[in-house]
């Protein structure tokens, strides 16, 4: 490191001070989120689901679909509400009134279609407490340190993935399935003060800052839809979750179809959580430090290994395959949140990231029902592998259509 860097490094660790608060709340607020805390639960509820009503898997994946076609839907109407109101009260409003309805939802669901229609106001509610908010106060307030702020903070969506479907499995077997979605709900709404207090202080300094400093620079979401990136970064989204976005709610039926138990299989899904979080770590400080582009080719590449590895249908591997599919799954919105404020700035972060999020969670939302319809149709998982394998070959094709910035928000249009 050259005399001149080493200043400039250290001074970017400065950007924590007084954003700790900030950090350890987007944390807490991430890791009972609607979309990390509903759609790593339902692998665990596949099981008694089936047994007391008879749902097939394809019919109760595709709560996935509904759940986030709700997020496409109102995602960008949310991102445009934080960019007015704050993330502070979008976010701890939108925690709160999920929760609440996770938990009415025992007391109402009675066939498949009430159970989808109840997945789909959950996501009405509750997108405001996703990464579309949540995530919009850490790239206000770093800059130097943005990619390793947002690995830490998307990080507590990656610990989701390994405290929800263990407390949710031990739950429901211990007390019943509504005794696992009441568990969820009840940590959604506790988790609502926190983002309150711990977001308020960062946005009032960030508003008091913004007055002094004229304008915020960077694109509107129209004149972002002019750009080639903005639509090169719209399939990014999509085929990214298109294949990932299914393994998650399947990974512990399809280590039960490899022989495993259900909590073992549980038990090798919960990998994912510490993995994604160990990638967002990873790749924060990556994207910090070298090119985006780079970064996003190895890590898709990886997935695309997890995902080959799953294909050899050997338990004994399982760990590994698992632990590289997490690796992308920690990488992906740590990708998407850093490439809209690198790319398009924070003048209209919140609706430009509401529209890249939206596009991810329709991916998101239809993998886990074609990966569903595929094992009931075949009676084995090897064609959803494949297609998930050539998803992620579009998603690296479309990362060379970007041209990213360190610290400006130009585009090459």
């Amino acid at each position: 490191m050259s005399p001149t860097a080493a200043p400039i490094y250290a001074s970017g660790w400065k950007e924590f001070s007084g954003h700790k608060l900030l950090v350890l709340s987007a944390v807490l607020g991430l890791t009972t989120s609607m979309n990390a805390v509903m759609i790593y639960s339902l692998g665990s509820f596949i099981g008694p689901l089936n047994v007391e009503f008879g749902w097939d898997r394809g019919s109760i994946s595709l709560a996935v679909s509904v759940l986030t076609f709700g997020v496409f839907l109102f995602g960008p109407i949310v991102g445009k509400l934080c960019d007015k109101y704050g993330a502070a009260r979008v976010g701890a409003l939108s925690l709160l009134s999920y929760g609440l309805a996770v938990i009415a939802m025992t007391m109402l669901v009675t066939n498949l279609y009430s159970f989808w229609l109840a997945y789909f106001f959950i996501a009405m509610l509750g997108v405001g407490s996703t990464p579309i908010v949540l995530v919009r106060p850490i790239t206000a307030a770093f800059d130097k340190r943005r990619g390793l702020a947002l690995g830490i903070a998307l990080t507590g969506a990656g610990l989701a993935g390994f405290w929800v479907p263990n407390v949710v499995t031990e739950v429901s077997a211990a007390f019943g399935w509504r005794a696992g979605y009441w568990t969820i709900g009840s940590f959604a709404m506790l988790a609502a003060p926190i983002v309150w207090f711990g977001f308020g202080p960062a946005e009032r300094r960030a508003t008091a800052a913004a007055s002094t400093a004229g304008p915020k620079t960077g694109l509107s979401l129209a004149e972002a839809r002019k750009t080639k990136a903005f639509w090169f970064a719209t399939i990014l989204s999509v085929s990214m979750a298109l294949g990932v976005g299914g393994m998650i709610v399947h990974l512990i039926p399809m280590f039960q179809d490899l022989g495993a138990d259900a909590k073992a299989a549980a038990q090798l899904a919960s990998v994912i959580g510490v993995a994604s979080s160990i990638g967002r770590l990873t790749i924060g400080l990556c994207l910090d430090r070298f090119a985006a582009p780079a970064v996003s080719v190895t890590v898709l590449a990886l997935g695309m290994a997890g995902i080959a590895i799953l294909g050899l249908g050997d338990l004994s591997y399982g760990i590994f395959a698992v632990a590289l599919i997490g690796l992308l799954l920690g990488a992906e919105l740590d990708l998407l949140a850093y490439m809209t404020s690198r790319l398009f700035g924070q003048k209209a972060f919140g609706a430009i990231y509401g529209w890249f999020y939206s596009m991810y969670s329709l991916g998101f939302g239809l993998s886990p029902f074609l990966i569903g319809r595929s094992r009931d149709m075949f009676g084995s998982y090897d064609y959803a592998l494949g297609g998930s394998i050539i998803c992620l070959l579009f998603a690296i094709i479309s990362v060379f259509g970007l041209r990213f910035r360190k610290s400006v928000f130009e585009v090459s249009a």
